[in-house]
């Protein structure tokens, strides 16, 4: 399609939204014929990952769809990826040596990602992504109550990335109690909902939004996280997290040989309620950042998250509101305020088949280019337990202005695990 038009309308707001509107229809025509193709052609691929080949398990055992979790796949991430009450050493080849766990099989994973992405937030309206991503993973454990987990981003948007999630996992590490301990390095949002696992492509854009300069993000950061869980009565549960982070990300390390660049520590925690599986909580993280000038800029993030389930609707959702008292390093401070969100929903409607919707929503004070409005549907049709092909449309309600006109964005991909 040519695009260029001479004509006085073109030059106009109206003119250059219509032209968007023109481009976008012929890539997500593309986008979504490509999707059929998937769901005709594509051949069955026979594979299991890495717990489900350990215990000899289908992977829908953990699973409403890779990778989301379901309860069971929540518990047996929450008991260190082990199974409950299970011992380890059943698993593990005798070596004649009490003190060593080595499984039968090295406890390799593979997933790949990869897209087809339509859009018009940029001078590329069509884009082939693929792949993505490529992730190497391992999990094992090294004593019944002790494990690891990590993975290697072998290929993320066309270079390597490195690790990401690495962590050691201490299960019930005080006596009997439900008290876990995990060190490493991982994201400070996983104790809501963990990036990692959603089925759509669009993410969760506040946890993404750089509000200020500071090194910290509401993602990959280096934490020991500390989770205790009791039962109040049969029905109702408690929930408690308390975690230091160095607040600077997962950068390499400085000259120094040191990981964080100050000596400020940060903080984060949440305590959540259960009732017959349905959960509510409150999330806080308190943090302080120097720069190389000397000044800092002193923030917090808070608010309420929640998860229900009706039949096989599944529907969460968490919102934080923050103030970074100086985001720009400046020497006369300046507060910003900011808050923002999502509320997603789950629906399994069909055999093999997953609808799901996202909505986000955030505003940052005075910089109004960070803000978001959007809505996202996405429709998932898995093959094999282990691979799947995604179509996923994401409006922009936030814009249609001539200075910020409508980015809407659409992708189809597949993802496979092996």
């Amino acid at each position: 399609m040519n695009t260029k038009n001479s004509s006085n309308f073109s030059s106009t707001p109206a003119g250059r939204l219509e032209k968007i509107g023109r481009k976008s229809a012929t890539s997500f025509c593309l986008m979504f014929a490509t999707f059929l193709f998937f769901l005709t052609f594509l051949e069955s691929v026979e594979a299991i990952p890495v717990f489900a080949r350990r215990y000899s398990i289908t992977c829908a055992m953990c699973h409403v769809g890779i990778p989301k979790l379901n309860g069971f796949g929540e518990a047996f991430a929450g008991n260190g990826y082990q199974m409950p009450g299970e011992n380890m050493r059943d698993h593990t080849k005798d070596v004649g040596d009490e003190k060593l766990f080595l499984l039968e099989q090295l406890p390799l994973a593979i997933r790949v990602d990869s897209f087809f992405r339509a859009r018009n937030d940029t001078n590329v309206d069509a884009d082939l992504e693929a792949p993505f991503t490529i992730k190497i993973l391992s999990s094992a454990p090294l004593t019944n109550h002790i494990s690891y987990y990590f993975y290697f981003l072998f290929n993320e948007r066309g270079s390597v990335a490195g690790v990401e999630d690495a962590f050691i996992y201490f299960n019930n590490a005080y006596k009997d109690l439900d008290l876990d301990l995990r060190v490493g390095q991982f994201q400070v949002m996983d104790v809501l909902f963990p990036r990692e696992q959603r089925l759509t492509f669009q993410d969760y854009t506040y946890y993404v939004t750089a509000v200020s300069d500071s090194g910290f993000k509401l993602t990959y950061d280096r934490i020991i996280e500390m989770n205790y869980n009791f039962e109040v009565s049969d029905n109702i549960g408690m929930g408690f997290v308390a975690a230091v982070a160095n607040g600077n990300g997962i950068d390499v390390a400085g000259s120094d040989r040191n990981f964080d660049s100050d000596n400020f520590k940060n903080y984060y925690g949440r305590v959540s309620l259960a009732i017959n599986g349905q959960t509510l909580g409150l999330y806080g993280y308190h943090g302080e950042e120097k720069n190389d000038a000397g000044m800092v800029n002193e923030f917090f993030r808070i608010g309420p998250d929640f998860e229900v389930a009706f039949d096989d609707f599944n529907i969460w959702g968490s919102f934080l509101y923050g103030e970074d008292d100086n985001p720009r390093f400046m020497a006369v401070p300046e507060t910003v305020e900011s808050w923002g969100g999502f509320v997603g929903l789950t629906y399994p409607f069909k055999d093999d088949w997953i609808f799901s919707a996202l909505y986000n929503y955030v505003n940052v004070e005075g910089m109004s280019e960070l803000n978001a409005n959007t809505v996202t549907a996405n429709l998932t049709y898995y093959l094999m337990r282990n691979f799947k092909v995604m179509a996923e449309f994401t409006g922009d309600l936030e814009g249609g202005r001539a200075a910020h006109p409508r980015e809407h964005t659409g992708v189809i991909g597949f993802v496979l695990a092996y």
